[in-house]
This record gives structure tokens, sequence and C-alpha cells, in this order.
């Protein structure tokens, strides 16, 4: 609960709160058109300083930053859970709060003395020690399941009770600030509605694993082509490329290098065109010999008889001298046969002799080859060992890059099917939590009926925790209409039940502050049903319900009888002036 807000600032209108509603009013200028703090009336500056002196940092709040402030410091007087403590922090030196508690320094608190005798926190212990105050949080952080980063903080829960516009606090009812994950939110919403909360941390680390899962597999991906873009593809790859490598190691195992290598193949080759050349004039020489055989048997002796009997058929007898004729032309001719036919054999028989000496030529040559061969069977040069030793190295490359993609790709189908069964498991165990804690929701359920039913009766309206694969969600919903304020009013509904909850199972604050932005958007009589409802709140669970408004505003609200709204309302009225603010003067 907050008692007093004060500061150094000489011009400061220290601010003293009570038990119950309590109505801070601002007076509009009419020429001012007002901004959070450097020209309004600095409604919007007192959620900030509550925030500055309960461990918020200090460049969450614009004013803080400007040279106006940077000398200043601010206290508070509050009450957690039945302690007083006036505490009091220095804009120059916000890393150190200085508490007062007039009943001594309580158990847990990490405190120590500084040169004047003043007790002084460091703000880490102070908020540690808020949260176990407030809303039941160990001090001590190493044990599970709080040593757990996603575990609820002092700060990650009390934003829902002092939610601040510039921080985007009213966007959502669940969402207190711009940047807290949903993730963020529904721990601190489970922790605070009574939930078992460390679900709700082990959905989130489920997320980030699956975020891992999605940043390693598209980094999977992109080191893979149209022939490897599965793991059944990626393992015939790597397969093959080990065959091709063993095989290719084996050539190399059994490698054995020639120290004339180059000068033996040549001489191989030199024998192979040798002996293709004798093939080559052997044919020729055949070819000839087979001629030359021919021709002999062709060579055949004129027979003159032959003639004188086709003369002497036809009636005709030669004369004596014609015959003579004949036989000196026979004699002839067989003479010239007979020289052809010894210049023929002559030929053959050198064809012959050449055909024999080509025959062992060509032996000797593929004997030769054959033997240089038979060297060379297995061996090979140093560049050619160096060639298939650096083949070898290349398979072995692509076989290791696909064996790591595909344990990769292996890794990763298998934590993709783990998540999965740790999801279902945890769906099934969110599902029976609820179920277990149906009194727990039914509570917050029906503060959030309360709530709607006293600002809308005529439209529907519910309040949800459901279960999903994500986690657990919190939902609040009013039935919509032509009510531009309806989504406003679904946070103030949800902030009361919130409230409520939290103030009966841990005393939390013992404070909730609205502004004046929560309410700009709402009709006048909602307005003055909120403020009853904070009344009728505090009155039940005890603390405060702190209402920010506009003066003009509050005038125009028409409360029911019975409601002395004016007689809540703070004796300090902040004007919308540079003397009248909460500062007493302007920034800049």
């Amino acid at each position: 609960m907050i008692l007093e807000i004060g500061s150094s600032i000489e011009t400061f209108k220290t601010l003293t709160f009570r038990r119950g509603l309590n109505i801070l009013l601002a007076e509009r200028n009419e020429t001012s058109q007002e901004t959070d703090t450097r020209n309004g009336a600095g409604k919007s500056s007192v959620i900030q300083i509550v925030h500055f002196l309960l461990g918020g940092d200090k460049t969450a709040d614009m004013f803080l930053r400007f040279p106006e402030i940077a000398g200043a410091s601010f206290w508070g007087e509050f009450e957690f859970s039945g302690i007083r403590v006036r505490v009091r922090r220095d804009v120059s030196n916000s890393g150190v709060v200085y508490p007062d508690f007039p009943s001594g320094i309580p158990d847990g608190l990490m405190a120590t003395t500084d040169i004047l005798g003043l007790v002084k926190v460091q703000n880490d212990d102070w908020k540690a020690w808020l949260g176990h105050v407030a809303f039941g949080l160990p001090l001590e952080r190493k044990k599970p399941p709080f040593n757990s980063p996603h575990a609820p903080t002092f700060r990650s829960l009390m934003g829902y009770f002092a939610r601040r516009r510039e921080n985007g606090g009213f966007q959502s009812a669940t969402q207190f600030q711009k940047k807290q994950s949903e993730s963020a939110q529904r721990i601190a919403l489970s922790y605070l509605f009574g939930l078992d909360w460390t679900l709700a941390i082990d959905f989130e680390v489920l997320r980030e694993d699956r975020q891992r899962q999605k940043a390693e597999d598209k980094r999977l991906k992109a080191k893979l082509d149209a022939k490897t873009n599965t793991i059944s593809r990626i393992f015939s790859a790597m397969t093959a490329a080990e065959a091709e490598a063993d095989a290719i190691r084996k050539d190399v195992s059994n490698f054995q290098v020639e120290q004339h290598f180059d000068e033996l193949v040549s001489e191989a080759d030199a024998e192979k065109a040798k002996l293709e050349k004798l093939a080559r004039e052997a044919a020729r020489l055949t070819t000839s010999l087979r001629h030359l055989k021919e021709s002999l048997e062709q060579e055949i002796p004129a027979d003159a008889d032959a003639v004188g009997r086709v003369y002497s058929e036809a009636g005709i007898n030669l004369p004596g001298s014609v015959s003579k004729r004949f036989d000196d032309v026979r004699i002839f001719h067989e003479s010239v046969l007979a020289n052809r036919r010894v210049h023929l054999g002559e030929e053959l028989a050198s064809v012959e002799a050449r055909l024999g000496e080509v025959d062992v030529e060509k032996s000797i040559a593929a004997n030769r080859r054959s033997a240089i061969l038979r060297q060379l069977e297995g061996k090979g040069a140093f560049s050619d060992l160096a060639a298939m030793q650096q083949r070898l190295a290349n398979k072995e490359e692509a076989f290791a890059r696909l064996r790591a993609q595909f344990e990769d790709a292996q890794s990763l189908q298998t934590q993709k099917t783990k998540s999965k069964t740790v999801e279902n498991s945890l769906l099934l165990r969110l599902q029976n939590d609820l179920a277990a804690r149906s009194d727990t929701i039914s509570e917050a359920v029906m503060a959030v009926h309360e709530a709607r039913t006293a600002l809308y009766a005529d439209r529907w309206g519910a309040f949800e925790i459901n279960a999903l694969p994500s986690g657990p969600e919190f939902k609040v919903e009013i039935e919509s209409g032509n009510s531009g304020g309806i989504a406003n009013m679904e946070i103030f509904c949800f902030d009361y039940a919130l409230y409520k909850v939290v103030s009966k199972r841990l005393g939390g604050l013992g404070f909730l502050i609205h502004d004046s932005h929560l309410f700009d958007p709402v009709d006048s009589r909602q307005k003055a049903t909120a403020l009853e409802l904070g009344a009728l709140l505090t009155a039940e669970v005890g603390g405060q319900y702190i209402a920010l408004l506009n003066s003009d505003e509050f005038e125009r609200l028409e409360f029911p009888e019975g409601f002395d709204a004016r007689s809540h309302v703070l004796p300090v009225v902040l004007e919308d002036t540079p003397e009248g603010g909460l500062f007493g003067f302007r920034f800049g």
C-alpha cells in the first residue's frame, strides 16, 4: 500500500494516500495539451515515480532523464504485508536504495550501512525483498524452479498493478508493457492466478528449442540441393560416396611407385606403335604374297599345236614355214615365261622371308611390351599417386560432409519428434492442472464476472484460461458494440480480478493504480461504476485503488445514490500549468 510520495525537489507536491479508493484530480488548462511529462500536470509521473521507488529502471521512464531531475531524489512510504518502510532512491545513484524500517530491518533483506549510518540496499536485493513480501517469491533463487531465467520476478509481476500508457500498458489486458513477451505474460499470470507456473516455463523452453530447431533446419537446408533435400537422399548420397572412397582407398593402398614409370610407359607406347606398324606391313606383305602366288598359277605356256588344229579343221593346210614360225614363237614364249617364273619365285621368296622377319619382330615387340606392362601392373608415377590421393581426399571430404549433414538431419528429426512428444505431454499436464485447480480458476472467473456485470449488465462477457499447445492462454472478453471503451474496460475487469485474487492468495502490493488514459474512451456511466467497483474491492480485500483523473471529467460523472465519490478525492489537486503540476515546473 502507498502511504506517501515525495521528492527532494522543493516545488514537488507531496502526495498522501489512504486506504480504499483514492482519486487524484488534475485541473486541465484550456491552452495546454497534456503529454506524459513535459506539458501535463504529472499524473502519469506519479505512476513512474512509484515504479522507480520499487526498483524500476530509470531509463524506462522519460522524465527521469531530464537534466532538471538529475540531482533529485524521490521517496515514498509504503506498507507491504504489515511492514512499513520509507524508501529513498537517488536519480544519480539509482543502483542503491535507502530503506528505513520503523520496526527494524526485516529478516532476509541484504542491507549495509554507509558512512553516514544510513541503511542502504542494492536495487537487486531491494527487488528480491519486495518480491518476497508482496508475492511470496523466495529470497534465495539458486534452487529450482526459481533459478530458471524465466522464473517470475518482482518486476515481472508488479507491472500489472501500475500500468504505464507510454510503455504500452493499455494495449492488452494480459500485457503491461510492449516488450513483455507472450511467454513472460503466461508465466507471470500463471503464478499470480495460482496455477502451475512451471508448466508455462516448460512451454517457453519448448518454444526456444523449436526456435533453435527452425534455425538449424534453415541452416541445414542452405547446404543441401535438390538431390539431397531429404534425410533418405542424404543417406543414399553418403552411402555412394563412402563406397567410392573405399574403392579409391583400396587402389591407393595397392599402388606401387615405379621410379622409371614415365620412361617405361614411353617405351611401351613405342613398342605398341611398332607393333601397329609391323601389323600394317604384314598385311601388305600378305596381300603381295597372295598376288604373286596367283600370278605364278596364271603363267601357262602358249599351245601352237592348237592353232594348227584349228586351221586343219577349217580345211586349211598351213605351209611348213608357218609351222616353223609357230615353233619359234613357242620357244620364245617359253623362255620368257621361264624368266618370269624365276623372277616371281625370287620375289615370292623375298616376301615370304620379310613376312617371317615381321612375325619375329612383332613377337619381340609384343613380348617387350607385355614385359613392360607386367612391370607397370599396380604401379605408377608419383604424380599418379598424388592425383589418386587427391581424388581420395575429395571423396572422403564429400563423404564426411554428407555424413555430418545426415547426422544433423537425423538429430533434427529426432528433436522434432521429441518436441512433439513433449508438447503433447505438456498439454496433457496443463489440462490436468487446470482441471485440478478449477476452484482457483472459478474465483478469477467470478471476479471478472462481478466487474463485467456491474459495468455492462446487458453484454455477454467471459474470462477464460485455456490449455493450448503453446501454453496457457488468459483471455478476457466483453461483447463489443458501438462503445469504443470496451477494450479498456476489459483491462479494468482483468486488473480488478487479478488484484482480488492476488490480495487474497499472496497479500500483493496492496494497491492498484489506473491512469486517466484507461478511462479516456469510456462512457461516463462506466467510469463512475469503475470508481465505485474500486471502492468496493478495497473494502472487501483491503489496500487501495488509486485513480488518476482529470477534474472536468470527474465533475461530469453521475454516481449512484449513497456513494460519496467526492470524499475519496485527495486534497492535493494537480494543475496543468508550470507551477501547478506535480513538480512545480516544466521540464526542458
